[in-house]
């Protein structure tokens, strides 16, 4: 057995040989499980001599990626995205040991309770840190077919928000997390950007935000005086705009994929976060009564009433700042409202009366 434990050590050991030269050490792992792993990477490492590509664990892939993703605003999910893959795979396994049927048998598991396009962004997030791994010329093995681990995602127009159901979910929003969600809706910003607004990205005298989109870019975008109204608003309780007040006291902890939550006092305000959000959105969403609607759609609602209103795609796309005139086409879709008043609209020629004779007698 090339990993053994040693009676004045905790740790386990690994010791081998690799064309003539031994290697040996303390593996640092107290778990066998995790032992094993680390010597397969000590064994990977004499294979590779310094000539060939050096192996990369998941562990250390996912924090070579964080380097490069961590200032966007996503990062929060691409964290949580992360964590749960580490906690499925395993820190110590290497990235050119994960094969296919692995990868198949982690995102069939992380169905449970998601939507298909909610674990094909998983997907998206797992092939990108795999290809950067790749071009910081590390071992990743032979790439996962990602096309292949894509679900099927019906191809359906954004989901609306009523005038009535707006009426009834912003009755129930609980009152220190109404202006975050008012603002939502009325800017139409990802959800991550509402999260990472600062004071310091703010000119309230011009009505300008600068702030950083999805994909990196940094942005300046005019705010209209209800959108000024919501920020004037908000007492300022650290340097981000949007805050919460904690309705019990915490002590500080570490979850269960090891990420750190600061503890909390009960009527402080703290920054808002997505998972602060993720219950009382959903109970206000029940109470009602307002079925298959995400936060997210508060995006598309913007979206959709901002096309309808002018119909102007350049306007939509950059209030959006979509990439792609493709995707604000999205938006540009027909409710039964809109068929029946287009409908209504080109009928206004009077079909001849039959009696008076507009119709030829058939023969």
């Amino acid at each position: 057995m090339s990993v053994y434990k040693r009676k004045s050590s905790p740790y386990w050991h690994f010791d081998f040989v690799w064309q003539g030269r031994r290697f040996h050490g303390s593996t640092g792992c107290k778990g066998k499980r995790e032992a094993l792993r680390h010597e397969e990477v000590e064994r990977a490492k004499a294979r590779a001599g310094g000539n060939e590509r050096p192996p990369i664990t998941l562990d250390e892939a996912c924090g070579l990626y964080q380097d490069k993703v961590e200032e966007l605003p996503s990062w929060p999910t691409t964290r949580y995205i992360i964590d749960a893959l580490i906690a499925g795979l395993g820190a110590g396994a290497l990235l050119s040991q994960i094969n296919q049927r692995e990868l198949l048998h982690y995102f069939s598991k992380r169905r449970d309770g998601r939507s298909n396009a909610s674990v094909n962004r998983e997907i998206e997030v797992c092939r990108a840190m795999w290809r950067w791994a790749g071009k910081a010329r590390y071992d990743v093995g032979e790439m996962p077919d990602w096309g292949a681990l894509m679900l099927k995602v019906p191809n359906k127009d954004p989901r609306e928000l009523s005038a009535l159901e707006e009426t009834n979910l912003f009755g129930e929003i609980r009152t220190d997390l109404f202006s975050f969600c008012e603002f939502a809706l009325k800017t139409g910003w990802r959800r991550s950007e509402v999260l990472g607004l600062r004071w310091s990205d703010l000119d309230m005298a011009r009505g300008i935000a600068t702030t950083r989109i999805k994909g990196g870019d940094v942005v300046k975008r005019p705010l209209t005086q209800e959108m000024v109204l919501i920020i004037a608003n908000q007492p300022k309780a650290g340097p981000f705009v949007f805050t919460y007040v904690a309705a019990r006291t915490k002590p500080a902890l570490t979850d269960k994929l090891g990420r750190k939550q600061p503890a909390r006092k009960k009527g402080e305000r703290y920054p808002m976060t997505a998972q602060v959000l993720r219950g009382p959105w959903a109970a206000a969403k029940a109470a009602a009564g307002v079925e298959n609607f995400r936060f997210h759609d508060l995006r598309h609602t913007r979206g959709t009433r901002i096309l309808r209103a002018t119909g102007n795609l350049a306007a939509a796309k950059e209030a959006l700042k979509h990439r792609s005139i493709k995707t604000t086409l999205r938006y540009a879709h027909a409710t039964d409202d809109d068929v029946r008043n287009a409908l209504e609209a080109s009928d206004s020629r009077p079909i001849p009366d039959r009696k008076a004779g507009g119709a030829k007698k058939a023969k």
